[in-house]
């Protein structure tokens, strides 16, 4: 199984908290791209390296960055001690950004794979176990050939309009996906993030989707939850329901995401201790 990061996004929203925070304690992240920042101990995507070099299924990972900081992922990828493709996108500014379902696709390399997509500014908590969703994807398959599977978690309404939210059959089926509505739009409060286990068999919806939005405006295609949204009626789709997701958006939920990994840091290393 092939494993997508997608970090070619510039972070405009962070940037611009970083750069009105009076405090003066946040501004050695200014210009540090959100999918390597500090959280805890290591960059925010080193946790996903440390999952993936656990899980014996993934046996590619792939980056997919922008062209302006594509030097420092690549430094960052040559400390790893592990092969990780760096991919960039072309862009060199947030205007000249070819949107998020395009990068899906550029982290294939044109190889027809199952392929795990994950979001770059995104993580989970320290429990969370990639095998056990690979597990369940790959007892999708046995049923239902063809079967996707996505992560849901609840949502806060105050966040219902910056996520994708989803509803579900009473077997667990995706019926609806909306990429940020408003609260009134939609009564479900589950989200889900970027976090994508799609089939060899359903990549060929994301060619097929590409082309269709080719000469649309980059909103159609610019969050992958627009692809979500259709692949749902074009192949069956699944979720894995965890009971909390980061999403390092804007300063403060960086700040409480990396205060939260240091606090399980610390606590791993008094029961090391003991």
């Amino acid at each position: 199984m092939r494993a997508v990061l997608l970090a070619a996004g510039y972070g405009t929203r962070l940037d611009r908290d970083l750069r009105n925070d009076e405090s003066g304690l946040y501004t050695h992240l200014i210009g540090v791209p959100k999918p390597l920042l500090p959280i805890g101990q290591h960059p925010l995507l080193s946790h996903w390296i440390h999952i993936f070099k656990q899980c014996s299924a993934i046996s590619t990972i792939v980056v997919v960055v922008n062209e302006l900081h594509k030097e420092l992922y690549k430094k960052w990828a040559a400390s790893l001690g592990t092969k990780v493709s760096i991919v960039s996108d072309g862009s060199a500014c947030n205007d000249q950004r070819s949107g998020a379902v395009a990068c899906m696709q550029l982290g294939l390399q044109e190889k027809k794979e199952d392929t795990l997509f994950i979001a770059g500014d995104t993580l989970l908590k320290k429990e969370f176990s990639l095998d056990a969703v690979i597990k369940d994807f790959q007892k999708l398959q046995t049923n239902n050939k063809g079967a996707c599977l996505i992560l849901s978690a609840p949502v806060a309404e105050e966040n219902v309009s910056k996520t994708g939210i989803i509803e579900l059959s009473a077997k667990g089926r995706v019926t609806r996906f909306v990429e940020k509505p408003q609260p009134s739009e939609i009564a479900s409060r589950i989200q889900s993030p970027c976090f994508y286990i799609i089939s060899r068999e359903g990549l060929q919806h994301l060619e097929m989707f590409l082309k269709e939005k080719k000469d649309k405006p980059l909103m159609t295609r610019d969050a992958t939850g627009t692809f979500i949204s259709e692949l749902i009626h074009r192949s069956p789709v699944y979720t894995y329901h965890v009971s909390k997701r980061y999403d390092v958006g804007n300063l403060q939920s960086y700040i409480d995401c990396h205060q939260d990994f240091l606090k399980e840091t610390m606590k791993s290393n008094c029961r090391v201790k003991q």
